[in-house]
Protein backbone atom coordinates (compact mmCIF):
# COMPACT_ATOMS: atom_id res chain seq x y z
CA UNK A 1 0.00 0.00 0.00
CA UNK A 2 1.26 3.48 -0.74
CA UNK A 3 1.08 6.42 1.64
CA UNK A 4 -1.83 8.13 -0.11
CA UNK A 5 -4.06 5.06 0.09
CA UNK A 6 -3.11 4.40 3.71
CA UNK A 7 -3.84 8.00 4.70
CA UNK A 8 -7.22 8.00 2.92
CA UNK A 9 -8.30 4.77 4.60
CA UNK A 10 -7.13 6.17 7.95
CA UNK A 11 -8.98 9.49 7.52
CA UNK A 12 -12.12 7.59 6.56
CA UNK A 13 -11.85 5.47 9.73
CA UNK A 14 -11.43 2.27 7.72
CA UNK A 15 -7.79 1.33 8.27
CA UNK A 16 -8.52 -1.13 11.08
CA UNK A 17 -11.26 -2.85 9.08
CA UNK A 18 -8.88 -3.32 6.16
CA UNK A 19 -5.87 -4.29 8.28
CA UNK A 20 -7.75 -6.86 10.35
CA UNK A 21 -9.30 -8.51 7.30
CA UNK A 22 -6.30 -8.54 4.98
CA UNK A 23 -2.53 -8.35 5.18
CA UNK A 24 -1.19 -4.86 4.53
CA UNK A 25 2.47 -4.31 3.68
CA UNK A 26 4.15 -0.93 3.37
CA UNK A 27 7.78 -0.16 2.53
CA UNK A 28 9.77 1.45 5.35
CA UNK A 29 9.92 4.73 3.38
CA UNK A 30 6.09 4.78 3.31
CA UNK A 31 6.08 4.31 7.08
CA UNK A 32 8.44 7.29 7.32
CA UNK A 33 6.28 9.36 4.97
CA UNK A 34 3.12 8.62 6.91
CA UNK A 35 4.32 8.32 10.51
CA UNK A 36 7.48 10.41 10.87
CA UNK A 37 6.50 13.25 8.55
CA UNK A 38 2.91 13.13 9.77
CA UNK A 39 3.93 13.39 13.43
CA UNK A 40 6.09 16.42 12.64
CA UNK A 41 3.03 18.04 11.03
CA UNK A 42 0.83 16.98 13.97
CA UNK A 43 -1.42 14.75 11.86
CA UNK A 44 -3.51 12.40 14.03
CA UNK A 45 -3.38 9.82 11.20
CA UNK A 46 0.35 9.39 11.83
CA UNK A 47 -0.19 8.28 15.41
CA UNK A 48 -2.96 5.86 14.42
CA UNK A 49 -0.77 4.25 11.75
CA UNK A 50 2.14 4.03 14.20
CA UNK A 51 -0.07 2.10 16.64
CA UNK A 52 -1.16 -0.29 13.88
CA UNK A 53 2.47 -0.91 12.95
CA UNK A 54 3.37 -1.62 16.59
CA UNK A 55 0.43 -4.06 16.82
CA UNK A 56 1.59 -5.79 13.60
CA UNK A 57 -1.63 -4.90 11.78
CA UNK A 58 0.58 -3.27 9.16
CA UNK A 59 3.77 -5.04 8.13
CA UNK A 60 6.88 -3.11 7.12
CA UNK A 61 8.90 -4.20 4.09
CA UNK A 62 12.43 -3.26 5.09
CA UNK A 63 14.59 -1.20 2.79
CA UNK A 64 18.02 -2.38 3.85
CA UNK A 65 19.95 0.04 1.70
CA UNK A 66 17.71 3.12 2.06
CA UNK A 67 17.70 3.37 -1.73
CA UNK A 68 14.33 4.95 -2.06
CA UNK A 69 13.69 8.66 -2.03
CA UNK A 70 9.92 8.13 -2.37
CA UNK A 71 7.36 5.58 -1.30
CA UNK A 72 6.03 5.27 -4.84
CA UNK A 73 9.35 3.99 -6.12
CA UNK A 74 9.70 1.59 -3.19
CA UNK A 75 6.15 0.27 -3.62
CA UNK A 76 6.78 -0.70 -7.23
CA UNK A 77 10.35 -1.95 -6.73
CA UNK A 78 9.59 -4.03 -3.63
CA UNK A 79 6.42 -5.67 -5.00
CA UNK A 80 6.83 -9.45 -5.06
CA UNK A 81 4.09 -11.42 -6.84
CA UNK A 82 4.77 -14.48 -4.69
CA UNK A 83 4.10 -12.43 -1.50
CA UNK A 84 1.77 -9.63 -2.60
CA UNK A 85 -1.50 -9.69 -4.53
CA UNK A 86 -1.54 -6.07 -5.68
CA UNK A 87 -0.50 -2.53 -4.83
CA UNK A 88 -3.21 -0.40 -3.23
CA UNK A 89 -2.96 3.15 -4.57
CA UNK A 90 -4.90 5.83 -6.36
CA UNK A 91 -1.89 7.88 -7.42
CA UNK A 92 -2.21 8.32 -11.20
CA UNK A 93 1.54 8.52 -11.84
CA UNK A 94 2.19 5.36 -9.80
CA UNK A 95 -0.68 3.56 -11.53
CA UNK A 96 0.88 4.32 -14.94
CA UNK A 97 4.19 2.90 -13.71
CA UNK A 98 2.52 -0.19 -12.24
CA UNK A 99 0.67 -0.80 -15.51
CA UNK A 100 3.92 -0.53 -17.49
CA UNK A 101 5.56 -3.06 -15.15
CA UNK A 102 2.58 -5.44 -15.22
CA UNK A 103 1.99 -5.04 -11.48
CA UNK A 104 -1.66 -5.40 -10.42
CA UNK A 105 -3.14 -2.52 -8.43
CA UNK A 106 -6.30 -1.68 -6.51
CA UNK A 107 -7.93 1.65 -5.84
CA UNK A 108 -8.91 2.22 -2.19
CA UNK A 109 -12.60 1.66 -2.95
CA UNK A 110 -11.83 -1.65 -4.61
CA UNK A 111 -10.05 -2.81 -1.47
CA UNK A 112 -13.39 -2.41 0.33
CA UNK A 113 -15.27 -4.09 -2.51
CA UNK A 114 -13.00 -7.14 -2.36
CA UNK A 115 -13.48 -7.45 1.40
CA UNK A 116 -17.23 -7.39 0.79
CA UNK A 117 -17.02 -9.86 -2.09
CA UNK A 118 -14.95 -12.27 0.06
CA UNK A 119 -17.59 -12.06 2.80
CA UNK A 120 -15.33 -10.21 5.23
CA UNK A 121 -17.79 -7.29 5.38
CA UNK A 122 -21.55 -7.56 5.20
CA UNK A 123 -23.62 -5.43 2.81
CA UNK A 124 -24.55 -2.79 5.38
CA UNK A 125 -20.95 -2.36 6.58
CA UNK A 126 -19.63 -2.27 3.02
CA UNK A 127 -22.00 0.46 1.91
CA UNK A 128 -21.26 2.42 5.09
CA UNK A 129 -17.51 2.00 4.43
CA UNK A 130 -17.64 3.27 0.84
CA UNK A 131 -19.70 6.25 2.03
CA UNK A 132 -17.01 6.99 4.65
CA UNK A 133 -14.33 6.86 1.94
CA UNK A 134 -16.33 8.99 -0.53
CA UNK A 135 -14.85 12.39 0.46
CA UNK A 136 -11.34 11.09 -0.27
CA UNK A 137 -11.83 9.37 -3.63
CA UNK A 138 -13.11 10.39 -7.06
CA UNK A 139 -16.83 10.45 -7.79
CA UNK A 140 -16.25 7.84 -10.52
CA UNK A 141 -14.50 5.46 -8.12
CA UNK A 142 -17.19 5.96 -5.49
CA UNK A 143 -20.15 5.37 -7.81
CA UNK A 144 -18.52 2.38 -9.54
CA UNK A 145 -17.59 0.64 -6.30
CA UNK A 146 -20.98 1.35 -4.75
CA UNK A 147 -22.72 -0.20 -7.77
CA UNK A 148 -20.43 -3.25 -7.59
CA UNK A 149 -21.21 -3.64 -3.88
CA UNK A 150 -24.95 -3.31 -4.41
CA UNK A 151 -24.80 -5.99 -7.12
CA UNK A 152 -23.48 -8.62 -4.71
CA UNK A 153 -26.32 -10.78 -3.47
Amino acid sequence: MDADCLIKLTKAGLKEIVCTNDTVFIPSIVASEVVDAGKIKGCPDAFAVEINISLNLISIIPDEDSLYATGDRAVSDLFRPQKHDAVATDDAKLIRKLKSLGIPFLLPGLVLYLLHKKGQMDAVTSLWAIDQLAPFISDDEYSTVRLLMEAIK
